[in-house]
């Protein structure tokens, strides 16, 4: 019995040992690719959970495939797989992977390791949407063979590296919506002679919504193939370049939102349809500092788009060219041109022409609407101009949506003539700038005789079966407005978009099934005027309700690395968001009850000795917590380093140290105190260097791991307008931060007359309040992770020598989630007078608290006064003001320094600050967008990017008394600029009048606005004679 017994269990044993051997013989994955997925897995989980089996190539794992042997992995398609962590190193050891995509995982995150760069077969690389950071590595230039490269919304900082000029065969650059910055290198300029000009191929540069700065490198113009030129909001500067005229093939060039100087170049004009060559389609220039007037591009013979705005060009008529130019126009802009004399009416009956922004310009004369108005005109949008007149040719024509309001046509009896409709801003309250809600397709089948009786299904109207789609949303940068109505612009969209998967599914092995009725083109929406988002819904074939995971797969990587190809209208495309099949098609695989007792027994085996192993990591977690909350920063203690803290961007500090620098923290030294503690100017002895320090008094103590924290953040936040934290002390009970010192003081002491015997002018009050903004914006939305501030106000913005602002006090502000940045605070923080009325009723923060408290900065800046006086707080002043008198009631809180101020710049300036501290925060700005509206205001006037000597700086140097901020009816109007620019200055000859000073004396009980009105008045009888 007993020798039966251990018969039988020998025999289980061997056939254990068999059915295993035969397992791992039917293995054919190469092991180290083997080995390297699985690392994979342990790290990323997620969607890699359904990785089952022990040959990725055979047992078809989730997003693997395989070369035609099934030994080597070449491609991993795991696009919007829930996946999160950082990409181990061993990933280079895939060395036959020729596509890597990891698109639409925003939980993967880090720094990309520099063993990608020995994946020498890549061909694609996209890495699109997810969360990775640091700096782009070098090691990314030896992948000779890349041909696309997509790096878009993630967080990356830092320059590009030249060495990515290696990649000659590349055709696809993406690294737009990052945080890079510097400037772009090129052959000319770097090193090794590699550059952004060194790719031959080169189709699409998209480096749009980052940090560059710099020229725009002439050499961008030897791109002959290149189709997209993507570089708007950034930071270029100086000329766009000349040599652009010879980019053959280019189709788009985008270069809104940066610091563009000079004329726009006529060689663009070459750019045109010709043979191989489809011509430029778009110029997209907006929100520069232009100059000059429009070349003539007449020659653009495929130019559908046009945007000239916001700019500082020459005054000049509408420009004939434009009239004359291609037959596909079908937008133009030009808001804020400097355009004067009247509209040309043939512009209206343009045949293809769809939408006309010409708002904020000097048109004037009669509108006149034709009687061969264009068919497809759906706007017109000629808000402030000086129309007077409105002739339709045809009374009982249908017109497009045309608003006329702030022109003369619209007031007093002109307004009658006009009609509300043209005046009225809510009749045009679905302009093109709205966005609009998704609007389902109208091609659908409507003799489905039910929908589908599960809330996650989705009915596809063509077959009438339900299941559960895969959904690609696509963004169209195109003028094609019409879209969303048009369905048989959506039918043209669908069949090209078949048509290319079609043509890609045939050319795997084995071929994907895909018929027509399985794509629906589902909803559209407008995402502004030139911009519409499209949703595709791709369903599996009839009979299934989720598409296969391979085919999915294979879609989705199609999509994300262009090769799903579109032609016009529809180019260029992006993929914005890809939603798999909610439901993931299963795929079991059968295993044998032989295996299954082979594998139960390993598996107690295991359990066992992870118990043991678990047991043992928790008794050295307990001991290393222990350490970490006696010394928290025993991390960062290095044995060669003397075990003192480091940390890279901030230095560590004895307390003795700090009594030396401080001279024992001598009053004498101190420059200011808070309810953080006392701040003292410190010197260092080795260096000279002046600092700041900030002792923290004993209510102010966080804990070590807070304040660790803290230091960890502050140490990784560089900016110009931030005031740079160079290190700490924590030692003997003492918390210190130490800082950069700023020499100037802060901007309350320079307003309320504390600082200086000269009041700051207007232009330098412009630039203060655009270099905060910049500091405030980098916090919110270029910070690792965002920092909300929490007590921006007048005396936290420091200036330095050159008056170049700096905001300070972020040290004791919050982290919040790059997704989300409400947070509760338990704690209201702040300071009265500048707090967000809704943080301090709900206790909940945001960035848009800061938006509010920088608003009232603004009308400090404005008024000269503080937020809270004996009239009340300022925002509420301001709000009594306007609703009694109108906008033009706030000019009696103007500073008196600032009367003969352009009323353009203080109309501009006030609408940016009244818009901040609206009560409603989603009704206020980000500070991204309050920058580039102060941006935008101040143009050439800048005097950070001007040359020489700041004139402010050395009249600040040289002032010894008192200045008079008026010469109030001197002999030196005479000297007093044209009322075309408004500004009402005296001349340097007479501004130190002493009978100037007499009569400004004895008008101390005359408003500013009063006397504003009154030079106003004065200066534009001079020139008008």
């Amino acid at each position: 019995m007993y020798g039966g017994g251990s018969m039988r269990a020998w025999l289980s044993v061997a056939l254990v040992v068999a059915c295993l051997g035969w397992t791992l013989s039917a293995a054919v994955t190469d092991p180290g690719d083997v080995k390297v997925l699985l690392k994979l897995k342990k790290a990323w989980g997620g969607g890699l959970s359904l990785w089952s089996g022990l040959d990725p190539c055979y047992d078809g794992w989730l997003g693997v495939f395989c070369d035609d042997k099934n030994t080597r992995v070449t491609s991993l398609y795991l696009i919007s797989a829930d996946l999160a962590g950082t990409i181990p190193p061993e990933i280079g050891s895939l060395s036959a992977l020729v596509n890597l995509d990891l698109s639409f995982n925003t939980n993967l995150k880090g720094q990309l390791p520099s063993e990608l760069g020995s994946l020498t077969n890549l061909l694609y690389l996209s890495l699109q949407k997810c969360s990775f950071s640091g700096r782009i590595p070098e090691s990314l230039g030896k992948l000779e063979k890349l041909t696309f490269l997509a790096l878009n919304n993630n967080g990356f900082s830092g320059e590009l590296p030249s060495a990515l000029g290696a990649l000659s065969k590349l055709k696809w650059f993406d690294v737009a919506y990052n945080k890079l910055e510097g400037s772009l290198p090129v052959s000319t300029s770097s090193k090794d002679s590699l550059g952004l000009d060194t790719w031959p191929d080169i189709e699409h540069y998209h480096l749009n919504d980052n940090q560059f700065s710099g020229i725009i490198p002439p050499e961008l113009g030897n791109a002959a193939k290149c189709l997209h030129m993507l570089l708007e909001a950034n930071s270029f500067t100086g000329p766009i370049p000349e040599s652009f005229g010879n980019l053959s093939s280019l189709q788009i060039l985008s270069l809104h939102y940066n610091q563009l100087a000079g004329p726009i170049p006529s060689t663009l004009s070459k750019i045109i349809k010709f043979g191989k060559y489809a011509g430029l389609h778009q110029i997209r220039v907006s929100n520069n500092q232009l100059s000059g007037t429009l070349p003539n591009l007449n020659a653009l013979n495929q130019l559908e788009y046009v945007d000239f705005s916001n700019n500082l060009f020459d005054p000049q008529p509408f420009p004939k060219w434009l009239n004359e130019s291609s037959e596909e126009l079908q937008t133009i802009k030009c808001e804020n041109c400097s355009w004067v004399g009247p509209l040309p009416a043939d512009i209206l009956a343009y045949p293809s022409l769809q939408g006309l922004y010409l708002q904020h310009n000097r048109l004037n004369g009669s509108l006149t609407i034709p009687v061969n108005l264009g068919k497809k005109l759906q706007y017109v949008s000629l808000q402030n101009n000086g129309i007077s007149v409105v002739n339709p040719q045809n009374p009982n024509a249908e017109l497009p949506q045309i608003q006329l309001e702030d022109n003369p046509i619209c007031s007093g009896e002109g307004l009658l003539r006009a009609g509300p409709t043209l005046c009225s801003t809510e009749a045009n309250s679905n302009g093109a700038n709205e966005i609009l809600t998704w609007i389902s397709s109208l091609t659908t089948n409507n003799s489905c005789p039910s929908l589908c009786r599960n809330a996650n299904h989705v009915l596809n109207p063509y077959t009438c079966h339900c299941g559960y789609p895969l959904v690609v949303t696509l963004e169209i940068r195109a003028p094609i407005s019409s879209i969303v109505n048009d369905t048989s612009l959506w039918d043209l969209l669908k069949a090209q978009t078949y048509d290319s998967l079609r043509n890609l599914t045939s050319q795997i092995k084995p071929p994907l099934e895909l018929d027509s009725e399985q794509l629906w083109v589902y909803q559209a929406q407008h995402a502004n005027h030139s911009k519409v988002h499209v949703r595709l819904y791709i369903f599996a074939p009839v009979g299934a309700e989720v598409m296969d995971r391979r085919t999915d797969n294979l879609i989705k990587g199609w999509f994300t690395t262009q090769k799903v190809e579109y032609t016009s209208p529809f180019k260029p495309e992006f993929v914005i968001d890809i939603e798999p099949s909610q439901e993931a098609g299963s795929v079991t695989f059968g295993v044998s009850k032989l295996a299954i007792i082979g594998i139960a027994t390993g598996a107690g085996a295991l359990l066992a000795l992870l118990g043991f192993l678990v047991s043992v990591a928790l008794r050295q977690k307990r001991r290393f917590e222990e350490e970490r909350k006696n010394n928290p920063f025993g991390a960062w203690a290095k044995a060669e380093d003397g075990n003192a803290p480091q940390l890279k961007g901030a230095r560590w500090f004895t307390f003795n140290d700090m009594r030396r620098m401080t001279n024992d923290f001598d009053d004498d030294n101190m420059l200011g105190a808070g309810g953080y503690g006392k701040v003292y100017k410190g010197v260092m002895a080795e260096t000279g260097v002046i600092l700041a320090v900030k002792r923290a008094q004993e209510g102010s103590k966080q804990g070590a791991d807070e304040f660790k924290n803290e230091i960890e953040l502050l140490s990784r936040v560089h900016h110009n307008n931030l005031v740079g934290l160079v290190g700490f002390c924590y030692d003997k009970a003492e918390q210190m931060l130490v800082y950069e010192f700023v020499p100037n003081g802060s901007l309350t002491d320079w307003l309320r007359g504390l600082k200086s015997n000269q009041p700051l002018d207007w232009d330098r009050r412009l630039l203060i309040a655009l270099g905060a903004a910049r500091g405030l914006t980098y916090l919110h939305e270029n910070a690792e992770p965002p920092i909300i501030h929490r007590d921006v106000k007048s005396c936290n913005i420091l200036l330095d020598m050159s008056m170049n602002a700096k905001v300070a006090d972020f040290g004791l502000s919050v982290m919040v989630s790059s997704v989300n940045d409400n947070k509760r605070d338990e704690t209201i923080r702040g300071t009265m007078g500048y707090l967000d009325p809704e943080y301090y009723a709900t206790n909940i923060m945001s960035s848009k608290s800061d938006v509010y408290s920088f608003g009232v900065v603004l009308l400090e800046i404005f008024t000269g006064r503080p937020p809270v006086s004996r009239e009340g707080h300022i925002v509420t002043e301001f709000r009594k003001i306007i609703a009694k008198s109108g906008v033009t009631g706030v000019f009696e809180l103007l500073d008196l320094v600032l009367v003969g101020t352009p009323v353009h710049d203080l109309d501009t300036f006030l609408k940016i600050a009244l818009e901040c501290v609206e009560d409603t925060p989603t009704e206020r700005p980000s500070m991204y967008e309050v920058v580039k509206q102060l941006e935008a205001l101040i143009g050439p006037k800048s005097l950070l990017s001007s040359g020489g000597e700041d004139p402010f700086i050395a009249q600040m140097a040289k002032a010894k008394k008192p200045r008079v901020p008026l010469q109030i009816f001197s002999s030196a109007l005479e000297d007093f600029r044209p009322t075309s620019e408004r500004r009402l200055q005296p001349s340097a000859s007479s501004h130190r009048s002493s009978s100037s000073f007499k009569q400004a004396t004895n008008l101390r009980g005359v408003s500013s606005f009063t006397i504003f009105l009154l030079f106003d008045f004065v200066n534009s009888l001079k020139y008008s004679q």
